[in-house]
């Protein structure tokens, strides 16, 4: 799929990965905990650029509904660009959230 933030580069957005429940999962977590190795993880384990890994860590939204880079927490569905500064959330409802 691709997907594209309307405030980073690259402007023509990046391909990822059709990640599975599983794997969204376990990046939230890796993403909370340390980005770092969240950006490690997807460079290994889906063999992806580290500018590609690291645009994908940069768009996980810590917290389900919430803005990465802003203050609007009304977010409603996966791959959304937020609607108060237009940056892309990939915004992954985690199995144990309700």
């Amino acid at each position: 799929m691709k997907v594209q933030c309307k405030n980073c580069l690259p402007k023509e957005g990046i391909e990822i990965p059709d990640f599975n429940q599983s794997e969204k999962n376990n990046l939230l977590e890796l993403t909370v905990q340390s980005p770092i190795h969240s950006t490690k993880y997807i460079i290994d384990t889906f063999n992806l650029s580290h500018r590609d890994a690291k645009y994908i860590v940069t768009h996980i939204n810590k917290t389900y509904g919430h803005c990465s880079c802003c203050n609007f927490d009304n977010l409603n569905e996966e791959n959304i660009n937020c609607p108060k500064c237009d940056a892309l959330n990939f915004n992954w409802k985690a199995e144990t959230d309700h």
